[in-house]
């Protein structure tokens, strides 16, 4: 963090108790009209987005009974960030990113509405599907930094750690409600070829299709939301055409915390987030599941994330980053041994819903320390290393975790990625005990 920013306060301790905390602190940054129209359009945004992922990582196991067919889909869509990511932040930096955000959330629209008329034509066999989410993942690589460093323009600095908290509860909001939808179309779909409405189709096509489709109609909101939003002296962009893209690395390299705490996040990233992409072979092999059990598992997940988002909006201080940090590296690691153990559903979706608090109390808190750390010139191209850095973690882990997976059981995997995210937790207390507030962002 900068000498001359101030440190943001605790949670007021008003006599209204939890309900004025809720709504003098946890929510604030929603008395700005800028956030409050991003925040309402991005939630049914990312509500579709997670419905459309939950549904075509469960179609594409459906079709092909691989466990590395959905690894390999969300490496299609976040590994082009980690080759592009770069030049999605510069491009954040240099150009207007309200204009930047508008016109990938479009393009994401238009391959939602690809996605829905391939499945639908019965055209969708699983290298059509990857190439599609390769798109997706080129679209990704401008948008992601675009708008992680959008956020900042939309509420005042004493706001950001609230602002981006608040991004994290409707990410987590999203992640909840979205596998849980999706889950409930494909309840429908059965439903409706049931009762004879379409003879011969199979759920799990039928329900994908309705699910990208409602994803496609999602951006809308979006789309408005962008329109509406007026960013008070937008201009063309900070950055002059003589800085590159590389600065980003030059800002962070001269940062050794800074550093230190971006190795520590992709790490975390390769041990936690590989569990989502197991779910569909462990919910079938390991607890003797199907779809609908599939997506309460992802749900649970989503639910402990936004526990954990509205924690850090309440009580989120930069004195208190050290300890949610630690405390997030350790659930996330207790979240894998408990799936990895777990003898029902009941107790699985426990250890993901502690999965799922670990990973958000420690992304969101780490998030506002790197946004709180950099100059508005900047701020593109160093949270384009946030997200490459997030990207990074991801194929690599979701790589390791499928291949592990069709050699060993799939608790056996998951009892490995425990026992890394353990020694994680281990790197980020022995950082927080030699004094992250010397020199820490």
């Amino acid at each position: 963090m900068d000498r001359d920013t101030p440190l943001l306060a605790s949670p007021p301790r008003s006599a209204g108790g939890l309900l004025a905390a809720l709504r003098d602190y946890t929510f604030r940054s929603l008395k700005h009209r800028n956030y409050r129209l991003y925040f309402l359009g991005q939630f049914v945004s990312f509500t579709g987005t997670w419905m459309q992922n939950a549904a075509l990582m469960w179609l594409v196991y459906d079709r092909t009974a691989d466990p590395i067919w959905p690894p390999l889909l969300l490496v299609a869509q976040v590994g082009p960030t980690l080759v592009l990511g770069t030049w999605g932040g510069a491009l954040a930096d240099r150009y207007p990113k309200r204009r930047l955000v508008f016109a990938t959330q479009a393009a994401f629209l238009a391959t939602a509405a690809l996605l829905a008329l391939l499945v639908a034509a019965d055209r969708a066999d699983p290298w059509l599907l990857f190439a599609v989410q390769a798109v997706n993942g080129v679209i990704q690589s401008v948008d992601l930094p675009a708008r992680l460093a959008f956020v900042p323009d939309l509420v005042p600095r004493p706001d950001l750690i609230n602002a981006i908290s608040l991004n994290s509860l409707l990410f987590n909001s999203a992640r909840a409600i979205g596998p849980a939808l999706s889950g409930l179309l494909f309840l429908a779909a059965d439903a409706a070829i049931g009762i004879g409405w379409r003879p011969g189709a199979r759920a799990v096509t039928l329900g994908a299709v309705w699910c990208f489709a409602l994803n496609a109609a999602s951006f809308a909101a979006v789309l408005a939301a962008l329109r509406a939003i007026d960013v008070p002296g937008e201009r063309r962009g900070l950055s002059p055409p003589s800085e590159g893209v590389l600065d980003g690395f030059r800002y962070v390299l001269t940062r050794p915390r800074l550093a230190g705490l971006l190795l520590l996040t992709g790490l975390l990233g390769v041990f936690g987030w590989p569990a989502v992409s197991l779910f569909p072979a462990y919910t079938r092999l390991a607890l003797g599941h199907a779809e609908k059990e599939y997506s309460a598992l992802v749900s649970s997940i989503g639910a402990g994330a936004l526990v954990a988002a509205l924690a850090t909006a309440t009580f989120g201080t930069v004195g208190r980053r050290g300890l949610f940090l630690v405390a997030g590296s350790a659930l996330t690691a207790a979240g894998l041994a408990g799936l990895a153990a777990a003898p029902s559903l009941g107790a699985a979706g426990l250890a993901a819903g502690c999965l799922g608090f670990g990973l958000i109390l420690f992304l969101a808190t780490g998030q506002s320390a790197v946004q709180l750390s950099v100059t508005d010139e900047t701020r593109g191209r160093v949270m384009a290393l946030w997200a490459m850095t997030l990207s990074a973690s991801a194929p690599t882990g979701h790589l390791l975790a499928g291949s592990a997976a069709t050699a060993f059981p799939v608790r056996g995997v998951l009892a490995g990625m425990a026992a890394g995210a353990g020694l994680v937790a281990a790197g980020v207390l022995l950082l927080a005990a030699r004094g992250w507030r010397r020199d820490g962002p």
